[in-house]
């Protein structure tokens, strides 16, 4: 199990490592309000972390153990929450405005960090309660998940998908094109909640097959 909540901590900050790596610095002029932008973004990556990683523990302790068991792993998901974001205000001159990428950078890591402490809150919650006589079975099934986490990207894909939403809604421009329709649902959505709606069907009705999800 230990592993296992290693493997989390370490793929989370991997993932942020290699989406940061890839990152433009969009062209801001209001700084007040792109990091009221950038708070929203890192809470969404915060819950997308929760949900996809709980996700695939439930659909583990299914398999394992059955359905009754799997509904342990939803009781025990951390409840999203609304968090001050921290700034990287206290280790920069208060003369220089940082890079919005970097303010990305400290307050992912940071919300990253806490988030995957009580993903392992969740986990030992969830073990505590497995079947006592099946102790090799959640110790193997744990490895796996935890070999699993060694090759997850979706979170860095995840983490580039949202800054690019972010960086039109920070630029007032067009939300970019999202292939994946779950992906493209909620970027859709989070990016009216920031105030930046994407296309109406009436300007992009020829690409309403696969481009935008409609959202009435």
């Amino acid at each position: 199990m230990r592993d296992y909540q290693d493997a989390i901590a370490a793929m989370f900050e991997r993932s942020i490592h290699d989406a940061l790596a890839t990152l433009p610095e969009p062209a801001c002029e209001r700084p007040a309000e792109a990091r009221r932008i950038i708070g929203l973004l890192v809470e969404t990556i915060a819950g997308y972390a929760v949900g996809s990683t709980m996700r695939e523990l439930a659909r583990a302790v299914g398999t394992w153990f059955g359905a009754e068991s799997a509904a342990l792993v939803h009781a025990a998901a951390p409840a999203p929450r609304a968090r001050r974001a921290t700034t990287c205000d206290e280790w920069l001159e208060p003369t220089i405005e940082p890079r919005l990428i970097d303010v990305l950078a400290s307050e992912l890591r940071a919300r990253l960090a806490i988030t995957a402490i009580e993903i392992g809150t969740a986990i030992e919650a969830v073990a505590a309660r497995l079947p006592g006589e099946r102790g090799r079975a959640a110790a193997a099934m744990f490895g796996e998940l935890a070999r699993a986490a060694h090759y997850d990207d979706r979170l860095a894909r995840e983490i580039a998908t949202g800054w690019s939403c972010a960086c039109a809604a920070i630029e007032h421009t067009t939300m970019p094109a999202i292939e994946t329709p779950r992906a493209r649902e909620l970027w859709c959505m989070w990016s009216q909640l920031v105030g930046n709606p994407p296309p109406s069907e009436s300007r992009q009705g020829a690409l309403r097959e696969g481009y935008i999800a409609l959202v009435s």
